[in-house]
């Protein structure tokens, strides 16, 4: 009796084992096919340090250690997706002009093109325009509807999105109040998704305490720097595929005349498209950012116009796709009567019609008006110049009387 009762224990306990066994060796590990990327936001290093950088615009007092895991999160993803971003020695935090992409390019590049704006009763503009990201990638964003866990809608988006090769933001709390000092209770933090394992989601936290160290922290999500997490909100990023047969495309804008030009100068700009399969139904993109961060979309209201309007909202330069081959376009011939001084950048981006939102041929290209003040002043010089001149000939034809 007493053996076959232990017989029955053992058989229990070797029903359960191998339940637990079949469960954990039944979920679908993933992992993303590229390598991520890892920054830390308080990081304060002596070279290429952006911990202490301010965010935001219009007098903004906050600093990318404190509240920049949003943006950290986004340099980690676009380094992913090898975005690189140029930022020139005046609009740099440290004084130095730089390129390639870390949380501290990616929050200058932000400031000077419109990508903060103001969320309720906060000072200054600290809120990450979604809109206003860089182009290469597109967001969607979604709600985990449960409050311990991950709803079972949620856990497939961000599986077909890991499989996608495509990396997940999320926000995040860990129970409670996010901080001491706020009643915020959702988004409190935000972390980017790499992979899956087991039950758990590999994450990649951008807070790690060491300041030192410009990494953020390698974990799972359910051992994050503060605790264990709970995903409120995620957004899905895309970006090119590698593996896309647009991969070749190659865009190019170009000015003329270039560089410094004067106002009401008549200034020619072209397009060149290369690497395109004639047969692919594109959709072109032309975003025009003003010397004051002021951002508009280039489109014509037809096929048929050569005159461009521009729009705030996204639009493509033509109203519906269409095939293009390799060669230059002229996109128009314009003075720049009407135009402010300062520095206008263009910014052109391909997309394929059946995957809109995957941008493809990204390039940049800027040039410079010059202010009536310098106008004025380049005039003055002249005539100055033209008066010693005029005096001297005065002087020596007296002198040789």
């Amino acid at each position: 009796m007493k053996l076959t009762k232990g017989l029955a224990i053992l058989c229990v306990a070797l029903v359960l084992v191998s339940l637990f066994v079949a469960g954990f060796l039944g979920q679908e590990n993933i992992t993303l096919p590229a390598h991520v990327p890892t920054f830390n936001q308080a990081y304060q290093g002596a070279s290429g340090y952006w911990g202490d950088c301010g965010m935001g615009t219009n007098g903004c007092p906050d600093n990318v250690d404190v509240a920049g895991c949003l943006i950290t999160s986004f340099a980690m993803v676009l380094g992913y997706y090898d975005v690189s971003l140029s930022i020139p020695r005046a609009a740099s935090c440290t004084g130095e002009a730089r390129s390639g992409m870390d949380p501290g390019i990616l929050n200058d590049w932000l400031k000077t093109h419109g990508g903060y704006g103001r969320c309720g009763s906060d000072t200054g503009s600290c809120c990450l325009e979604w809109t206003h990201l860089p182009p290469q990638v597109s967001v969607t964003q979604y709600v985990n509807r449960s409050e311990r866990g991950i709803d079972s809608t949620a856990e497939r988006v961000i599986d077909q999105s890991l499989r996608q090769g495509y990396p997940v933001i999320c926000g995040v709390n860990w129970g409670g109040y996010c901080h001491g000092s706020t009643t915020q209770n959702e988004d409190c933090h935000w972390v980017v998704i790499t992979g899956k394992f087991g039950a758990t989601y590999t994450i990649i936290d951008p807070y790690n305490r060491d300041t030192t160290d410009p990494a953020g922290v390698s974990t799972t999500l359910d051992k994050g720097t503060f605790g264990e997490y709970t995903i409120d909100r995620y957004v899905v990023v895309s970006g090119v595929a590698p593996s896309s047969h647009l991969a070749n495309l190659h865009l190019s804008l170009s000015f003329s005349p270039s560089g410094l030009i004067g106002v009401g100068a008549l200034q020619v700009r072209s397009l060149t498209i290369t690497g395109v399969e004639p047969t692919t139904q594109l959709l072109l993109y032309a975003r025009v950012i003003g010397p004051h961060g002021k951002v508009t979309y280039a489109y014509y209201r037809s096929v048929t116009d050569t005159k461009l309007h521009y729009a705030h909202e996204k639009r493509s330069l033509y109203p519906i796709p269409r095939s293009f081959s390799d060669g230059i376009f002229v996109l128009n011939r314009q003075t720049t009567a009407g135009e402010e001084p300062g520095t206008w950048t263009w910014e052109v981006w391909a997309e394929e019609s059946a995957r809109p939102g995957e941008p493809h041929g990204y390039e940049i290209a800027a040039y410079t008006i010059r202010s009536s003040g310098a106008q004025a002043g380049s005039g003055i010089a002249i005539a100055l110049v033209l008066a010693i001149f005029i005096a001297g000939l005065i002087y020596v034809s007296i002198l040789l009387r």
